[in-house]
């Protein structure tokens, strides 16, 4: 992922997700505030509706207290029947003074203790048994100067099914009106004053907030007035009636879910229950509920709410542009590094970074642009040091599989390559001659392995068509990871070294005995490897071997025996150092053997090699099994300015050191160490 992505996602992160939280905490916290106001003004209009219904009650109380305290009616309760008429006409003028009645008085009638029917304004109720039982109860189940709900379903003792609600006293449905009642007790008759809910209706419509909200009034014997409904807590529907009067009186809210059978999830409610206090002190008392829909208390937070994620909406809008302008603007210069970083990879050394600030871009800009300047003037020395060179340089990028040859290829050989890729390189169409050519492939397999070359001298066809003997020296250049990332090389000219080799071998003499070059020829090959020495950037090594206790072999067994021993040793020098050394029979029974190559080749492997394979011994004509030991001196080379006499006399020292040390082993002595060490005994 990009830098610029990285930070605008961070960016976005760390605004929206606070945003968010802060959003739905800020809903949350609006609606608990919302439920919480709701709720106190719910209780707040059911308290002062408590106080006003109450006086009002207290009003209809007084109303009632002042019929039955007129003295027509204790002369009527006497025996006499006109006086009732004088008290309805007294009681109707003294209450029309203001134009009507304020306590919408509907019917009063006067009853003996029996529930007997004595009189009754307005129409005359049907005299039966009912209207008895419902009159006797009524005048037995209030208390007097108490106002109750009258509904005759509570007072009315039915006995015909298909009369089950009608009202004995009123007619009609004994459900479809609400009335109030009040009675007082004078003598033996029970004075019994009903009332119209018109005035009660205006405290139901003034109590309504939020167009959902009601009072709820149920009087001590369970009798319901919600609104114009009127019903009854005993019955099944209205259980959640009874969950008000229970939780009434301690001023806490309840909830209630369900009235007259309604779904309890399609109208979750809030109530507020308490006692109303009694009209004349007694012990019954109406219970007053403030009901209301709690979806309709999260109508003003939901537009709160609205406007406060709107805002945080916008405010996480202009703050994400900000930072994203403000990101594009910080990762602007390194958009510019990595473009001319391209470019200078491409090849193009004379992009630099066009940008210049006082602040850490600005540092890494000139900081890199003197980094190229640097690069360049170096490359220009490599590339001038390479043109003056007669070696050809070479690079093989194994991560694109490219290879790139120094300008002075071209003036040795006629290949032309079509691409730059490998396959179409010249280190895999060279022609090779036949007798190197496996060798050669094999090697260029070992150096994609990033392996050294083992036999790095090879002959090539030149421009010419000529078969020129070239030597490759390679590098292997490592990434971070420790994969093979490139492979650098050099090819030498090393023709006219060689053919003088060669030469000098199609010369030498040859020992007459053993086979091996004699003194003569074996100290040239040292002279010619000492002039391949810079040119190999490797070094050499000369062995100087003694055969131990020689002259015992003459005398013991014969001249002949000794003339096998060493024909024996001269085989098995031969055979060990075959490919890699030249060897000679220095004189009598010393001979000398040339290890090219030596981080290869290594020379006391090499001696130790000669020593365990001379131990093995040979059979004799004479059939004896004899073994032959040796001393070895070893002198490694790397100097080329040692002259061949100094290099065998190193050699020979080494050797001697071993003879007076025991004898049957090898040592090394360098040039530095001639007279500091002894030699090394393995």
């Amino acid at each position: 992922m990009k830098v610029r992505t990285l930070l605008i996602v961070a960016l976005c992160f760390f605004i929206i997700v606070p945003m968010v939280a802060f959003s739905v905490a800020a809903d949350i916290f609006m609606r608990d505030l919302a439920l919480a106001n709701y709720t106190s003004t719910t209780n707040i209009i059911a308290q002062q509706q408590s106080v006003n219904i109450s006086e009002y009650f207290k009003t209809l109380s007084d109303s009632a207290r002042l019929a039955a305290q007129s003295p027509y009616i204790e002369s009527y309760t006497g025996g006499d029947e006109d006086a009732i008429n004088a008290f309805i006409d007294d009681y109707n003028a003294i209450i029309s003074d203001d134009g009507g009645s304020p306590t919408q008085i509907c019917k009063i009638i006067v009853t003996d203790s029996s529930g007997a029917l004595l009189y009754t304004t307005g129409d005359k109720p049907t005299e039966n048994d009912t209207l008895q039982s419902t009159l006797k109860n009524i005048g037995e189940m209030i208390t007097d100067g108490e106002v109750y709900c009258y509904t005759g379903d509570i007072f009315c003792e039915f006995s015909d099914a298909d009369r089950e609600h009608y009202d004995p006293i009123f007619g009609g449905d004994a459900l479809s009106s609400i009335r109030l009642v009040c009675k007082y007790k004078v003598g033996d008759c029970n004075i019994i004053v009903f009332f119209s809910d018109t005035r009660l209706r205006s405290f139901f419509t003034m109590s309504s907030f939020e167009n959902n909200s009601r009072i709820v009034l149920i009087d001590s014997l369970g009798s319901i007035i919600d609104g114009a409904y009127i019903g009854n807590t005993a019955d099944s529907d209205n259980t959640a009636y009874n969950k008000l009067v229970e939780n009434a009186g301690d001023g806490t809210a309840v909830q209630v879910n369900s009235f007259r059978g309604e779904s309890a999830t399609d109208i979750p409610t809030i109530g507020f229950t308490e006692k109303m206090p009694p009209v004349n002190d007694g012990a019954a008392a109406w219970t007053i509920a403030m009901i209301a829909e709690t979806e309709r208390a999260y109508n003003a937070s939901t537009v709160a709410s609205g406007t406060i994620i709107g805002c945080v909406l916008l405010l996480t809008a202009v703050l994400c542009a900000t930072g994203i302008v403000l990101i594009f603007m910080l990762t602007k210069p390194l958009k510019i590094i990595r473009e001319t970083l391209l470019k200078v990879s491409r090849g193009d050394h004379e992009a630099r970074i066009n940008f210049s600030a006082k602040n850490e871009y600005g540092d890494m800009a000139s900081a890199f642009n003197d980094l190229i300047d640097d690069i360049v003037v170096s490359e220009g020395r490599y590339r001038t040091i390479v043109e003056m060179s007669d070696n050809i340089i070479f690079e093989w990028n194994l991560k694109s599989n490219e290879v790139f040859f120094s300008n002075n290829f071209n003036k040795k050989f006629s290949y032309r390559a079509p691409s730059d890729h490998f396959a179409d390189s010249f280190l895999l169409k060279v022609k090779v001659h036949p007798e190197d050519s496996e060798r050669y492939h094999e090697d260029l397999e070992r150096l994609a392995r990033g392996e050294e070359f083992k036999n790095n001298e090879y002959r090539w066809k030149n421009i010419y068509g000529d078969y020129i003997w070239v030597l490759m020296r390679t590098a292997t250049i490592r990434s971070r990871s420790g994969e093979i990332a490139k492979i650098v090389g050099v090819i030498v000219d090393v023709d006219r070294a060689k053919r003088s080799e060669m030469l000098l071998t199609e010369r030498a003499s040859f020992d007459s005995l053993t086979g091996l070059y004699n003194r003569e020829s074996i100290e040239r090959a040292i002279d010619s490897e000492i002039h391949l020495l810079a040119v190999r950037k490797s070094r050499f090594a000369i062995l100087f071997i003694d055969v131990d206790d020689f002259k015992n072999y003459n005398d013991q067994y014969s001249h002949a025996t000794g003339d096998q021993v060493l024909k024996f040793v001269a085989r098995t020098i031969s055979s060990v150092t075959h490919g890699f050394g030249t060897a000679g029979r220095y004189g009598g029974d010393e001979f000398i053997v040339c290890v090219r190559n030596v981080d290869i080749n290594e020379p006391t492997r090499v001696a130790q090699d000669i020593l365990n394979a001379l131990k093995e011994g040979f059979t004799s004509d004479s059939g004896e099994k004899l073994s032959v030991n040796t001393s070895i001196g070893i002198s490694v080379v790397e100097d080329s300015t040692m002259t061949v006499d100094e290099i065998i006399g190193m050699a020979d020292d080494a050797m001697y050191r071993i003879k007076k040390s025991g004898k049957s082993n090898f040592g090394i002595l360098n040039k530095e160490t001639l007279k500091k060490q002894t030699p090394t005994e393995q």
